[in-house]
Protein backbone atom coordinates (compact mmCIF):
# COMPACT_ATOMS: atom_id res chain seq x y z
CA UNK A 1 0.00 0.00 0.00
CA UNK A 2 2.96 2.42 0.90
CA UNK A 3 4.72 1.43 -1.74
CA UNK A 4 2.30 2.35 -4.38
CA UNK A 5 1.22 5.34 -3.23
CA UNK A 6 5.20 6.36 -2.98
CA UNK A 7 4.88 5.13 -6.72
CA UNK A 8 1.87 7.31 -7.51
CA UNK A 9 3.49 10.52 -5.96
CA UNK A 10 6.71 10.03 -7.96
CA UNK A 11 4.32 9.62 -11.10
CA UNK A 12 2.75 12.78 -9.83
CA UNK A 13 5.70 14.82 -9.51
CA UNK A 14 7.00 13.43 -12.58
CA UNK A 15 3.96 14.85 -14.35
CA UNK A 16 3.84 17.95 -12.95
CA UNK A 17 7.69 18.39 -14.14
CA UNK A 18 7.03 17.82 -17.48
CA UNK A 19 3.78 20.54 -17.24
CA UNK A 20 6.52 22.64 -15.57
CA UNK A 21 9.05 22.17 -18.31
CA UNK A 22 6.60 22.83 -21.10
CA UNK A 23 5.22 25.70 -18.86
CA UNK A 24 8.98 27.09 -19.12
CA UNK A 25 9.61 26.42 -22.82
CA UNK A 26 6.20 27.96 -23.74
CA UNK A 27 7.12 30.50 -21.82
CA UNK A 28 10.44 31.31 -23.13
CA UNK A 29 9.07 30.80 -26.96
CA UNK A 30 6.78 33.87 -26.26
CA UNK A 31 10.28 35.82 -24.92
CA UNK A 32 11.60 35.10 -27.61
CA UNK A 33 8.77 35.97 -30.54
CA UNK A 34 8.89 39.25 -27.98
CA UNK A 35 11.89 40.39 -28.21
CA UNK A 36 11.63 39.52 -32.27
CA UNK A 37 8.80 41.54 -32.11
CA UNK A 38 10.42 44.10 -29.96
CA UNK A 39 13.46 44.33 -33.03
CA UNK A 40 10.97 44.60 -35.45
CA UNK A 41 8.90 47.52 -33.82
CA UNK A 42 11.97 49.35 -32.86
CA UNK A 43 13.39 49.10 -36.62
CA UNK A 44 10.11 50.30 -38.31
CA UNK A 45 9.83 52.88 -35.50
CA UNK A 46 13.25 53.76 -36.65
CA UNK A 47 12.28 54.12 -40.15
CA UNK A 48 9.53 56.34 -38.96
CA UNK A 49 11.54 58.50 -37.38
CA UNK A 50 13.91 58.86 -40.37
CA UNK A 51 11.00 58.93 -42.77
CA UNK A 52 9.78 62.14 -40.81
CA UNK A 53 13.21 64.19 -40.69
CA UNK A 54 13.33 63.37 -44.70
CA UNK A 55 9.60 64.78 -44.73
CA UNK A 56 10.29 67.97 -42.95
CA UNK A 57 13.18 68.45 -44.69
CA UNK A 58 11.81 68.15 -47.99
CA UNK A 59 8.78 70.48 -46.42
CA UNK A 60 11.15 73.04 -45.81
CA UNK A 61 12.59 72.74 -49.08
CA UNK A 62 8.83 73.46 -50.74
CA UNK A 63 8.08 76.29 -48.10
CA UNK A 64 11.47 77.63 -49.53
CA UNK A 65 10.20 77.55 -53.10
CA UNK A 66 6.89 79.49 -52.18
CA UNK A 67 8.66 82.08 -50.24
CA UNK A 68 11.10 82.60 -52.98
CA UNK A 69 8.32 83.17 -55.56
CA UNK A 70 7.58 86.84 -56.43
CA UNK A 71 4.63 87.62 -54.99
CA UNK A 72 2.89 88.89 -58.48
CA UNK A 73 3.21 84.88 -58.71
CA UNK A 74 1.29 83.88 -55.61
CA UNK A 75 -1.30 86.25 -56.30
CA UNK A 76 -1.67 85.40 -59.72
CA UNK A 77 -0.50 81.54 -59.88
CA UNK A 78 0.02 80.36 -63.88
CA UNK A 79 -3.05 78.83 -65.34
CA UNK A 80 -3.04 75.44 -66.64
CA UNK A 81 -1.06 75.42 -69.61
CA UNK A 82 1.82 77.86 -68.35
CA UNK A 83 4.93 77.42 -66.28
CA UNK A 84 5.92 80.25 -63.67
CA UNK A 85 8.07 81.82 -66.08
CA UNK A 86 5.46 82.21 -68.81
CA UNK A 87 6.85 79.26 -70.96
CA UNK A 88 3.84 77.32 -72.45
CA UNK A 89 3.45 73.97 -71.08
CA UNK A 90 0.75 73.02 -73.53
CA UNK A 91 -1.70 71.63 -71.51
CA UNK A 92 0.40 69.66 -68.16
CA UNK A 93 -2.10 68.84 -65.83
CA UNK A 94 -0.35 70.42 -63.07
CA UNK A 95 2.24 74.11 -63.00
CA UNK A 96 5.57 73.46 -62.74
CA UNK A 97 5.81 74.57 -59.21
CA UNK A 98 3.73 71.71 -57.95
CA UNK A 99 6.07 69.91 -59.98
CA UNK A 100 8.83 71.08 -57.52
CA UNK A 101 7.19 70.38 -54.73
CA UNK A 102 6.19 66.56 -56.11
CA UNK A 103 10.25 65.94 -56.84
CA UNK A 104 11.60 67.33 -53.94
CA UNK A 105 9.47 64.89 -52.13
CA UNK A 106 10.54 61.69 -54.29
CA UNK A 107 13.83 62.72 -53.48
CA UNK A 108 13.40 62.15 -49.98
CA UNK A 109 11.80 59.17 -50.52
CA UNK A 110 14.11 57.86 -52.43
CA UNK A 111 17.10 58.66 -50.14
CA UNK A 112 15.04 56.97 -47.27
CA UNK A 113 13.90 53.80 -48.83
CA UNK A 114 17.74 53.25 -50.75
CA UNK A 115 18.84 53.60 -46.93
CA UNK A 116 16.29 50.77 -45.86
CA UNK A 117 17.35 48.68 -48.50
CA UNK A 118 20.98 48.72 -47.46
CA UNK A 119 19.59 47.75 -43.57
CA UNK A 120 17.40 45.07 -44.85
CA UNK A 121 20.62 43.92 -46.94
CA UNK A 122 23.04 43.79 -44.46
CA UNK A 123 20.62 42.52 -41.74
CA UNK A 124 20.18 39.43 -44.00
CA UNK A 125 23.91 38.68 -44.90
CA UNK A 126 24.60 34.88 -44.28
CA UNK A 127 28.22 34.86 -42.42
CA UNK A 128 28.51 31.36 -43.80
CA UNK A 129 28.85 32.79 -47.66
CA UNK A 130 32.47 33.25 -47.88
CA UNK A 131 32.06 34.44 -51.37
CA UNK A 132 29.74 37.27 -50.75
CA UNK A 133 31.55 38.52 -47.53
CA UNK A 134 34.97 38.71 -49.74
CA UNK A 135 33.36 40.29 -52.62
CA UNK A 136 31.61 42.83 -50.05
CA UNK A 137 34.97 43.67 -47.68
CA UNK A 138 37.14 44.10 -51.13
CA UNK A 139 34.52 46.92 -52.53
CA UNK A 140 34.87 48.29 -48.54
CA UNK A 141 38.91 47.97 -47.98
CA UNK A 142 39.54 51.34 -50.60
CA UNK A 143 37.69 52.92 -47.84
CA UNK A 144 39.73 51.32 -45.07
CA UNK A 145 36.50 49.52 -43.53
CA UNK A 146 35.15 45.72 -43.56
CA UNK A 147 31.89 43.86 -42.36
CA UNK A 148 33.32 43.41 -38.89
CA UNK A 149 31.77 46.28 -38.33
CA UNK A 150 28.76 45.61 -40.53
CA UNK A 151 26.32 47.92 -38.47
CA UNK A 152 28.04 50.99 -38.19
CA UNK A 153 26.76 53.91 -39.99
CA UNK A 154 29.90 54.42 -41.61
CA UNK A 155 29.63 50.66 -43.59
CA UNK A 156 25.91 51.68 -44.32
CA UNK A 157 26.59 54.90 -46.07
CA UNK A 158 29.19 53.00 -48.01
CA UNK A 159 26.98 50.37 -49.13
CA UNK A 160 24.50 52.93 -50.17
CA UNK A 161 27.23 54.88 -52.04
CA UNK A 162 27.66 51.51 -53.77
CA UNK A 163 24.04 50.70 -54.58
CA UNK A 164 23.15 54.30 -55.46
CA UNK A 165 25.92 54.17 -57.97
CA UNK A 166 23.91 51.19 -59.66
CA UNK A 167 20.48 52.45 -58.95
CA UNK A 168 21.47 55.72 -60.74
CA UNK A 169 23.70 54.89 -63.52
CA UNK A 170 22.62 56.44 -66.79
CA UNK A 171 19.98 58.59 -64.78
CA UNK A 172 21.37 61.68 -67.31
CA UNK A 173 19.87 59.55 -70.34
CA UNK A 174 16.13 60.40 -71.63
CA UNK A 175 15.23 56.87 -70.50
CA UNK A 176 17.32 55.99 -68.34
CA UNK A 177 19.46 53.34 -70.66
CA UNK A 178 22.87 53.86 -72.16
CA UNK A 179 22.50 55.46 -75.74
CA UNK A 180 18.82 55.22 -75.46
CA UNK A 181 16.60 57.40 -77.63
CA UNK A 182 13.13 58.42 -76.65
CA UNK A 183 9.99 57.22 -78.24
CA UNK A 184 7.94 59.92 -79.05
CA UNK A 185 10.06 62.84 -80.50
CA UNK A 186 7.99 65.65 -80.05
CA UNK A 187 8.89 66.63 -76.79
CA UNK A 188 5.53 68.25 -75.68
CA UNK A 189 4.36 64.62 -76.20
CA UNK A 190 6.98 63.15 -74.10
CA UNK A 191 6.98 64.97 -71.25
CA UNK A 192 3.06 64.05 -71.18
CA UNK A 193 3.62 60.93 -71.71
CA UNK A 194 6.05 60.56 -68.80
CA UNK A 195 4.29 62.86 -66.25
CA UNK A 196 1.04 59.77 -67.02
CA UNK A 197 3.11 57.07 -66.40
CA UNK A 198 4.45 59.42 -63.14
CA UNK A 199 1.30 59.46 -62.08
CA UNK A 200 -0.01 55.53 -63.25
CA UNK A 201 2.98 54.69 -60.75
CA UNK A 202 2.86 56.88 -58.15
CA UNK A 203 0.96 54.62 -55.59
CA UNK A 204 1.77 51.57 -57.19
CA UNK A 205 2.04 49.04 -53.91
CA UNK A 206 4.19 46.40 -53.55
CA UNK A 207 0.65 43.86 -53.48
CA UNK A 208 -0.04 44.25 -56.71
CA UNK A 209 3.38 43.76 -57.72
CA UNK A 210 2.67 40.44 -56.18
CA UNK A 211 -0.32 39.30 -57.65
CA UNK A 212 0.29 40.70 -61.26
CA UNK A 213 4.14 41.82 -61.80
CA UNK A 214 5.90 45.40 -62.41
CA UNK A 215 5.50 44.00 -66.08
CA UNK A 216 1.55 44.32 -65.81
CA UNK A 217 2.03 48.13 -65.04
CA UNK A 218 5.00 48.90 -66.87
CA UNK A 219 7.23 47.50 -69.27
CA UNK A 220 9.96 49.90 -69.13
CA UNK A 221 9.83 49.82 -65.08
CA UNK A 222 9.83 46.37 -65.21
CA UNK A 223 13.22 45.89 -67.22
CA UNK A 224 14.35 48.27 -65.14
CA UNK A 225 13.76 46.47 -62.02
CA UNK A 226 15.54 43.51 -63.84
CA UNK A 227 18.84 45.33 -64.85
CA UNK A 228 19.28 47.08 -61.86
CA UNK A 229 18.68 44.55 -59.37
CA UNK A 230 20.91 42.23 -61.92
CA UNK A 231 23.70 44.58 -61.53
CA UNK A 232 23.53 45.44 -58.03
CA UNK A 233 23.57 41.03 -57.49
CA UNK A 234 26.67 40.97 -59.60
CA UNK A 235 28.20 43.81 -58.10
CA UNK A 236 27.92 42.25 -54.43
CA UNK A 237 28.15 38.57 -55.70
CA UNK A 238 24.97 37.83 -54.07
CA UNK A 239 24.16 33.95 -54.47
CA UNK A 240 21.12 33.11 -52.28
CA UNK A 241 17.60 33.84 -53.82
CA UNK A 242 16.68 37.36 -52.14
CA UNK A 243 13.84 36.82 -49.59
CA UNK A 244 10.34 38.60 -50.06
CA UNK A 245 11.18 41.52 -47.58
CA UNK A 246 14.25 42.34 -49.19
CA UNK A 247 12.73 42.06 -52.61
CA UNK A 248 9.80 44.45 -51.32
CA UNK A 249 12.85 46.74 -49.83
CA UNK A 250 14.22 47.15 -53.14
CA UNK A 251 10.88 47.55 -55.32
CA UNK A 252 10.35 50.71 -53.60
CA UNK A 253 14.10 52.39 -53.28
CA UNK A 254 13.71 51.22 -57.53
CA UNK A 255 10.20 52.79 -58.02
CA UNK A 256 11.35 55.59 -55.74
CA UNK A 257 14.38 56.20 -58.33
CA UNK A 258 12.16 55.34 -61.37
CA UNK A 259 9.41 57.90 -60.62
CA UNK A 260 12.07 60.50 -59.48
CA UNK A 261 13.47 59.97 -63.77
CA UNK A 262 10.43 60.12 -64.64
CA UNK A 263 9.42 63.29 -63.09
CA UNK A 264 13.02 64.97 -63.85
CA UNK A 265 12.20 64.59 -67.47
CA UNK A 266 8.83 65.64 -67.20
CA UNK A 267 9.89 69.32 -66.90
CA UNK A 268 10.08 71.94 -69.71
CA UNK A 269 14.13 71.73 -68.99
CA UNK A 270 14.70 68.12 -67.92
CA UNK A 271 15.95 68.46 -64.46
CA UNK A 272 20.22 68.13 -64.04
CA UNK A 273 21.56 65.19 -61.64
CA UNK A 274 24.06 66.35 -59.70
CA UNK A 275 27.23 63.92 -59.33
CA UNK A 276 30.40 64.25 -57.20
CA UNK A 277 33.54 62.35 -58.04
CA UNK A 278 36.19 61.33 -55.05
CA UNK A 279 39.23 63.33 -54.47
CA UNK A 280 37.99 66.92 -55.47
CA UNK A 281 37.65 69.66 -52.95
CA UNK A 282 34.37 69.59 -50.40
CA UNK A 283 32.69 73.01 -51.44
CA UNK A 284 29.97 73.22 -48.49
CA UNK A 285 27.81 75.82 -50.88
CA UNK A 286 27.05 72.85 -53.37
CA UNK A 287 27.57 69.06 -51.08
CA UNK A 288 26.18 68.03 -47.70
CA UNK A 289 28.82 65.97 -45.64
CA UNK A 290 26.90 63.06 -43.86
CA UNK A 291 29.47 63.28 -41.01
CA UNK A 292 29.33 66.90 -41.10
CA UNK A 293 29.58 67.28 -36.96
CA UNK A 294 33.00 64.64 -36.73
CA UNK A 295 36.21 67.05 -36.47
CA UNK A 296 38.36 66.94 -39.08
CA UNK A 297 41.78 67.83 -40.14
CA UNK A 298 42.69 71.48 -40.52
CA UNK A 299 42.58 72.18 -43.88
CA UNK A 300 40.10 71.85 -47.29
CA UNK A 301 38.46 68.66 -47.15
CA UNK A 302 38.19 66.70 -49.59
CA UNK A 303 35.21 64.52 -51.00
CA UNK A 304 36.11 60.83 -50.07
CA UNK A 305 32.44 59.45 -51.80
CA UNK A 306 29.28 60.30 -52.62
CA UNK A 307 26.46 58.24 -51.47
CA UNK A 308 23.87 60.11 -52.96
CA UNK A 309 23.83 62.41 -55.70
CA UNK A 310 22.01 65.51 -55.99
CA UNK A 311 19.87 67.31 -58.90
CA UNK A 312 18.79 70.97 -59.49
CA UNK A 313 16.48 72.40 -62.04
CA UNK A 314 19.11 75.12 -64.09
CA UNK A 315 17.54 79.00 -64.73
CA UNK A 316 17.49 79.58 -68.08
CA UNK A 317 21.60 81.00 -69.05
CA UNK A 318 21.28 81.67 -65.26
CA UNK A 319 24.82 80.55 -62.65
CA UNK A 320 24.28 77.49 -61.41
CA UNK A 321 22.69 78.19 -57.62
CA UNK A 322 24.36 77.50 -54.61
CA UNK A 323 22.92 76.15 -51.51
CA UNK A 324 19.58 77.56 -50.61
CA UNK A 325 18.73 78.88 -54.35
CA UNK A 326 14.88 77.98 -54.03
CA UNK A 327 13.55 79.90 -56.57
CA UNK A 328 15.42 82.58 -55.48
CA UNK A 329 17.42 85.33 -58.10
CA UNK A 330 18.21 81.99 -59.96
CA UNK A 331 14.63 80.62 -60.02
CA UNK A 332 16.51 77.28 -59.41
CA UNK A 333 15.67 74.26 -56.87
CA UNK A 334 18.68 73.00 -55.39
CA UNK A 335 19.15 69.34 -53.53
CA UNK A 336 22.61 69.09 -51.96
CA UNK A 337 24.42 65.75 -53.24
CA UNK A 338 25.42 64.25 -50.29
CA UNK A 339 28.82 62.81 -49.80
CA UNK A 340 31.76 61.54 -47.26
CA UNK A 341 34.52 64.56 -46.91
CA UNK A 342 38.14 62.92 -45.40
Amino acid sequence: MVKDSGTASVETLRKELMEANESRDAALNEVAEMKSSLEEFSQKLEYLETYCEELKKALRQAVQVKISLPAEKLTNPPRRGKSIDGIAENSMPVSEEVMVEGFLQIVSEARLSVKQFCKTLVGQLDETDHTLIETLNALLQPYKLSLNSKYSKAVLYYLEAIINQSLYQDFENCVFQKNGARKLLDPQQDRQARFQSFVALRNLSWNEVLRKGTKFYSEEFSKYCDKKMSGIITTLGWTRPWSEQLLQAFFVAAKCIWLLHLLAFSFNQPLAILRVDENVLFESDYMEDIFADRQRSQGPGRVKIMVMPGSAEPGSGKNFPRKGDYYAQSKCFFVLPSIIVI
